[in-house]
């Protein structure tokens, strides 16, 4: 297992390069896009956000979920908390929060009692180039979710849609208010250069990382948001493949 920064960037830029090149003769075709999109969210995935298994699931019958994986976020939590460190906790701390209806119980306590285990991700991709998301995409994703993932796995499971576009106002007013953990992910399409290769270093990059309500409180300081503004994914080796 490649266990540092670059040495995944180099692994997964590898395997974009390796598909450009088999597929040169379409490389303007839809599909092709599409795919590619899929190729450089899974960089992402793995190198800034660590999960791990990852995997393409994408084609006729993926069920609306183009990646799937394992979310090890207590890597995330216990390496950022050494730079970071948290108040301490009382034993009276109240656990549990209330959200859209549901008792959630943030899984920073699960890290910390050492019962954690790493999260389910279902990911969908959408490589629009010009049109933002709306609500339906969203309303579509939670029916993929509601009919792959039971009740009992409800906070065991995060639901993700990666985009290169910013939200509306109407689209984040209906994904707060889902009661489900669902993350967006702003990813850069990647940018074709003069010579007709793809910039895998400017481009192609996570830029917005956004929680809705649900996941906000189940991933409550759990320091997601650190991790990544303070860069702590490029110093830090991973743990186990989980």
């Amino acid at each position: 297992m490649i266990q540092n920064y670059l040495g995944r960037r180099c692994f997964n830029n590898h395997a974009i390069h390796t598909y450009v090149k088999q597929n040169a003769a379409v490389a303007h075709s839809t599909v092709f896009q599409g795919n590619l999109y899929e190729y450089t969210v899974m960089r992402e995935l793995s190198e800034k956000l660590r999960m791990t298994k990852i995997r393409k699931t994408g084609g006729a019958h993926d069920g609306g979920v183009d990646i799937k994986g394992n979310w090890p976020v207590d890597d995330i939590y216990w390496k950022t908390s050494s730079l970071i460190p948290s108040s301490e906790i009382a034993n009276n701390t109240k656990r549990t929060n209330s959200q859209n209806g549901f008792v959630l119980k943030p899984l920073k306590y699960r890290i910390i009692d050492d019962t954690f285990e790493p999260l389910k991700v279902l990911v969908q991709c959408k490589a629009f180039t010009k049109s933002k998301l709306s609500p339906r995409e969203f309303r579509e994703l939670v029916g993929t979710f509601t009919s792959l993932v039971s009740h009992n796995q409800r906070n065991k499971t995060v639901c993700i849609m990666c985009s290169p576009h910013l939200l509306t106002k109407d689209t984040l007013k209906l994904i707060n208010n889902i009661s489900l953990p669902l993350i967006y992910l702003r990813v850069e399409m990647l940018k074709e250069k003069t010579d007709g290769d793809f910039d895998l270093i400017n481009s192609g990059r996570l830029v917005n990382y956004y929680e809705n309500s649900y996941a906000s409180t189940l991933l409550q300081d759990c320091k997601i948001p650190e991790w990544l503004k303070l860069g702590v994914y490029k110093n830090s080796e991973f743990g186990s493949e989980k």
